[in-house]
Order: C-alpha cells, then structure tokens, then sequence
C-alpha cells in the first residue's frame, strides 16, 4: 500500500467527492472539508483495503482500479459478493451501522482509492440531510437486489437467471457486452461469481452462447436463449 501526497489529493479529492454519486449533493464548504481530510492510499492485486473484524472507522471511493467485497470461510472458501464501481463509494455501511466490518474488500487489480475518515463523514451528514438519504437509498437499493435474488434463487434455476440477464445487457447484433468483470454481473444477480462462471459454462454447454476472450462478452443464439430464458426449452 502506498499514499499520495497531501497537496495533490486534496485536489483530487474535491473532484472525486462531487462526482461519487453518494455524496455528490454535499455543499461546497463540507466538500472543503472532507477533501483536506482526505488520504489516497493505492493497493497492489490482492491486497485487502480492509478485512472482516476491522474497525468501521473510514468509507472509500474507488478512484481506480476493481475492489470486491469478499466473504472467506474458515475452511478458505471464497464469495465474492459484489465490486464497487469507479467513482462510487464503499465501506459505509459501518458508519450508519457502527461496529466491526462483517467482509473483507479486497483489490483484484491494482487500484486507488480515496479514504474518508469516519468522523469527518458522520460530521458531514448531520449538515447534509440529503447525502444521508442518498446513502440510504443506495442501502434500500442492495437490500431490493437481495430480495429479488432470493427470490429468483427460490422460484428460478440460476442458467435461466443468467440467460435473462444476458438478453438484457448492452448488444451489437448477437455480441453482448457484459460491461466489465464477470463479479459485477454476479452482483446484478445476487449470486457468487463461481457460480455465475458454472451457469454460463452449462449455456455454452447447451450450444446457447460462446463466451469471448477474456470473459467479458458473449455471442448469443439470441431465439434460443430467449426461449430457454422462459423456460420453454
């Protein structure tokens, strides 16, 4: 791990603060604030921001990079549960919630990212109303993903989940984007990225898509995988 200067993150830390959909509503003067608070701290592939057990004492917004949210068994099995985006925050679910952190955020790319002392971002909502119902809004919005993955998981084999979500993504022709790394097309789904990697085998399997390069696209039989989807096939 390593940090940026103070200077420059001060400057960056503006930016990144009116842009990270949490707390872009901040006013200017609390924006000052939390920028001089502000440290960059960049982490190498692998390396964990924080860990299950840690103290809830700061939130992050990721500047650069892929950092997931990860549980880790005692027997060291891994699930990754999902990825934060570019430019948005993760981490605070402790500051609303106070108490030790219940998963490890770890980095799967070398990435940035921008720490926001816990105190200073609690001193913050207490002026901004409205950035507090942004971060709870983003909560009800994780909470209605996980009902709705409970759901399906109750109701709807996950190849089917999968075949849905794929005729749903951005396409040109039979090519579908899945618009970064597989984990955040988990997270869409509520399901760990093992088994988003098993259901996408098993429609290979079926002759219904052809994984790309690299595991980021697909080419689809686009009137199969609909028909599969609703469970005609």
């Amino acid at each position: 791990m390593t940090m940026t200067a103070p200077d420059r993150v001060e400057q960056g830390a503006r930016a990144a603060l009116r842009h990270c959909p949490q707390l872009r509503s901040l006013d200017p003067a609390t924006v000052d604030a939390l920028a001089r608070a502000a440290t960059v701290r960049r982490y190498a592939a692998g390396e964990a921001v924080f860990r299950a057990g840690d103290a809830g004492d700061a939130m992050f917004v990721l500047l650069h990079g892929s950092v997931v949210s990860r549980l880790t068994s005692s027997a060291g099995d891994v699930v990754d549960l999902g990825a934060a985006a570019v430019g948005h925050g993760f981490g605070y679910f402790e500051l609303l919630d106070p108490g030790p952190r219940t998963e490890d955020a770890v980095a799967v790319r070398d990435s940035s990212v921008l720490v926001l002392p816990a105190t200073a971002v609690r001193r913050a909502l207490q002026t901004n109303p409205a950035t507090l119902l942004a971060l709870a809004g983003d909560l009800v919005r994780i909470v209605r993903l996980s009902n709705r993955a409970r759901a399906g998981r109750t109701f709807h084999p996950v190849p089917r989940r999968v075949a849905g979500l794929l005729l749903e993504l951005e396409h040109h022709g039979d090519r579908v984007d899945f618009g970064g790394p597989q984990t955040l097309l988990a997270q869409r789904l509520g399901i760990a990225r093992q088994t988003l990697n098993t259901a996408l085998r098993a429609l290979a399997e079926r002759g219904l898509i052809r994984l790309h390069p690299g595991g980021r696209g697909a080419t689809i039989d686009r009137p199969a995988l609909v028909a599969y989807a609703a469970g005609s096939r």
